[in-house]
């Protein structure tokens, strides 16, 4: 945290101005605070009278107003994830801000004291559902109750991606404690993906397509916004995705709703591609449209190690793969290290070169599966519930990548699947 102390002083001469204090900030700043003092008041005759009023705002980088609380607030504060009601919801971008004062009114002389704090990003792990759908397309619960729905679950996350449909993004609003990702499930009769938006997603021209040329222009309106694209259960029974790979797309979800064949078909291709040297990030989603045995928010959850709750460093994670599926909000939490990269980076392959596997929340009998380019190369079984570890060798390898599967009901059910580390 960066801390700056200004202690301006203004006269009667300069009643009635608005007066800039330039701040300059770096990149990877989370959040900024605005705390400021004056003798607003003076005893008279036992008496409290207002003497000075002094005004606050703050302007971003562009010049633009960013909130404005006037007299009544003697603390501010702006992020993209919350902010004080009054000042906007936004990522803070680095450059020259500048903390606004308005001098309404000064008797005399007054000095004001003003800190102002800037928090810096670091990296938090973050629960999350990425493919819901409310009444504004097939869904059977409202915006509100879905949104309900993932904070009962636990969840610091969930994306609206109805039907061809933005809507449910417009019913929004400020939620406490929970990051809402404004979404659309593009559908077509050959396959569905979803667009996340890093705007409010309040409007998506015409996403009905016939050709796969169609389709694609579809996509390149979505990239144009810097949506994030994923496409959806893509070995479904129903609704595989059939119009190929060559589409601009940042993610796969290979895990869509309680764990069945479609969704090991689809971890199995995705695996065939790492082989290939392809990096492809993965994720999962409930697809939730009512709740059923088997159909919850946050089955399967999202887990990703983002810089911040904000919208677009949630996203940022998940694209950079920093990210692994769990079966409930309450599956073992997991991380796995090669060097010092975890999921989703790359490092230099040099010798000596080991791994750590550490997972809470295991139970007897869960196995551990580590895979690679080369196949299966470990495989552990919890010996008792709570916590595990385990370090291996690191051989030349394109990437290695983990799976926990627990005995449940008879059979070992898929628990965790993670993005890779990388070598290089």
């Amino acid at each position: 945290m960066q801390e700056i102390r200004l202690n301006p002083r203004y006269t009667t001469c300069d009643r009635g101005r608005y007066v800039h204090l330039p701040i300059e900030v770096e990149h990877g700043v989370e959040r900024i605070e605005v705390s400021y003092s004056y003798p607003r008041f003076e005893e008279v005759d036992r008496r409290k009278i207002e003497v000075n009023v002094i005004d606050l705002g703050l302007l971003d980088p562009d010049g633009l107003l960013c909130g404005w609380s006037g007299s009544e607030r003697l603390e501010v504060f702006v992020s993209e994830a919350r902010s004080t009601p009054g000042y906007r919801r936004m990522a803070i971008k680095p450059g020259g801000w500048r903390v606004v004062l308005g001098l309404y009114k000064i008797r005399d002389e007054v000095e004001i004291e003003i800190t102002i704090r800037l928090i810096g990003k670091k990296r938090i792990r973050l629960k999350g559902d990425l493919h819901t759908h409310t009444v504004n397309s097939d869904g059977v619960f409202t915006t509100a109750e879905q949104v309900a729905h993932a904070k009962a679950a636990g969840l610091d996350f969930i994306a609206l991606t109805d039907h061809n449909n933005t809507a449910q993004n417009t019913e929004i609003g400020t939620v406490d404690g929970l990051t809402v990702l404004p979404g659309m499930e593009y559908t077509n009769y050959k396959g569905h993906a979803n667009f996340l938006f890093r705007d409010d997603g309040l409007f998506f021209e015409n996403p009905l397509s016939n050709t796969p040329d169609e389709a694609r222009s579809v996509f390149d309106v979505a990239k144009a916004r810097d949506a994030v694209i994923c496409l959806n259960h893509i070995f479904d029974r129903y609704c595989p995705w059939t119009l190929g790979y060559d589409f601009p797309y940042d993610l796969i979800e290979v895990w869509n709703g309680f764990p069945k064949e479609s969704d090991f078909q689809a971890i199995a291709w995705w695996h065939e591609q790492l082989c290939g040297g392809r990096k492809i990030p993965i994720v999962g989603g409930s697809d939730n449209h009512r709740i059923g045995l088997g159909q919850q928010v946050g089955m399967p959850t999202t887990v990703v190690h983002a810089l911040s709750t904000g919208r677009s460093d949630i996203l940022d994670a998940l694209v950079e793969g920093r990210a692994y599926i769990a079966l409930t909000p309450e599956s073992p939490m997991v991380e796995m290290t090669i060097g010092e990269k975890s999921f989703g980076e790359t490092v230099r392959f040099v010798d000596d070169l080991s791994g750590a596997i550490t997972i809470t929340e295991v139970k007897a009998d869960d196995r551990i599966v580590l895979l690679s380019d080369h196949g299966e190369e470990n495989r552990w079984t919890a010996e008792h519930d709570g916590f595990f570890e385990a370090r291996f060798e690191v051989k030349k390898r394109l990437f290695y990548r983990l799976e926990i599967h627990r005995f449940t009901v008879s059979v070992h059910l898929l628990e965790v699947v993670a993005n890779p580390v990388y070598l290089s």
